[in-house]
């Protein structure tokens, strides 16, 4: 049985608790496609005019063809996310790699975890969900010298 999509009040809330997610580099779980999920937003937006999340995906189960990694790996997941449910913050460590190809999930950037406050997520973003640790890394030092 296919889980109907929620409604839009639902889908809003649904949307702002990824956005806090991603702001604070939290895990979520959630249900998508009927399947229990361990989740990481990095990127959301609208592809198409329909909000949808690229996230990386390190527990639960999958309807897809691409099997979970190994233990201790993930995937990328481009969700829709009418079609999450059930979805909650999590405690615990934040997951993420380099993605190999440049991600076509979303067309308009709303929110991408590793654009700081202030940042326009549009402007600079190349659509690659990789970890810039150099920037992380400048980001610190410029904090701890009170920049």
């Amino acid at each position: 049985m296919t889980p109907k999509p929620a409604d839009a009040p639902v889908v809003r809330e649904i949307y702002e608790l990824l956005r806090c997610a991603a702001t604070r580099k939290q895990p979520i779980a959630a249900t998508y496609d009927g399947q229990p999920r361990l989740l990481c937003p990095h990127i959301g937006g609208r592809k198409a005019g329909q909000l949808h999340v690229l996230c990386y995906q390190f527990g639960g189960g999958s309807n897809s063809a691409e099997p979970l990694a190994p233990e201790g790996e993930g995937v990328w997941r481009c969700l829709a996310v009418e079609k999450l449910s059930q979805v909650e913050l999590r405690l615990g460590a934040w997951h993420t790699e380099p993605c190999s190809k440049r991600q076509t999930c979303i067309d308009e950037v709303d929110f991408d975890a590793e654009v700081q406050p202030g940042d326009d997520p549009q402007k600079g973003q190349w659509g690659n969900c990789r970890s810039n640790k150099r920037a992380r890394i400048m980001r610190i030092v410029a904090i701890e010298c009170g920049l």
